[in-house]
């Protein structure tokens, strides 16, 4: 009798033992998952922050062109 009993709890502790092994599993490929979209995200918007940074540099460089078709290269000053 007292070998079935523990027969018994010995299965549902083994059961037990799965199912958190079940868990756990599924929790590091959620993190995983979740890991890599974290930097995925973080890819695109480091490609957004330069695209956004290219953007401002070829602005400036044409604002600086039209400057210098607007008032010409007779108000820069001559230091040599």
């Amino acid at each position: 009798m007292a070998s079935a009993i523990n027969a018994k709890v010995t299965a549902r502790v083994m059961a037990q033992h799965r199912h958190l092994d079940a868990q756990i599993e599924n929790l590091e490929r959620k993190m995983n998952e979740t890991a890599d979209t974290i930097t995925d995200l973080k890819n695109y918007k480091q490609k957004i922050t330069n695209r956004l940074n290219a953007m401002s540099l070829r602005e400036e460089r044409q604002s600086k062109k039209e400057q210098q078709l607007r008032y010409g290269n007779s108000q820069q000053l001559e230091l040599f």
